[in-house]
């Protein structure tokens, strides 16, 4: 009697652990709705490096631990050389979500839906 109580304990705390985990992986799934200027928060700094990595083109900024990435998917026609040259050691601004993944939840990687220099729109998604 005392094993078959055990077993369902087992059981329900493991139906539990997994109901958890599964609920902590759908809420860090990026939401499907479009990124919009109200939705974002600007964030500005001195450009420090920026190089190409696996989610797209990476911004560092001074003084900023975070990364900022323009995704592969929504850069269209912008170049590494050119942000490069544009960018480095200059102060932009950028937009992205406030948002928060259990996959990331310091929020080191940001992405960028906007950059722009003083009124220059570089890049935009909106």
């Amino acid at each position: 009697m005392k094993k078959q109580a055990n077993k369902k304990g087992t059981a329900a705390a493991l139906l539990l652990v997994a109901t958890l985990i599964l609920v902590l992986l759908i809420s860090g799934i990026p939401s499907a709705r479009k990124a919009k200027k109200e939705n974002c928060a600007p964030v500005t700094g001195v450009v420090q490096e920026i190089k190409n990595g696996p989610p797209g083109i990476m911004i560092h900024l001074k003084q900023d631990p975070k990364i900022y990435y323009i995704s592969r998917k929504t850069n269209t026609g912008i170049s590494l050389k050119t942000l490069e040259q544009q960018l480095t050691g200059k102060s932009i601004q950028l937009y992205t979500t406030q948002d928060w993944s259990p996959l990331d939840p310091f929020s080191t990687m940001k992405q960028v839906y906007r950059l722009q220099i003083t009124d220059t729109v570089i890049f935009t998604e909106f």
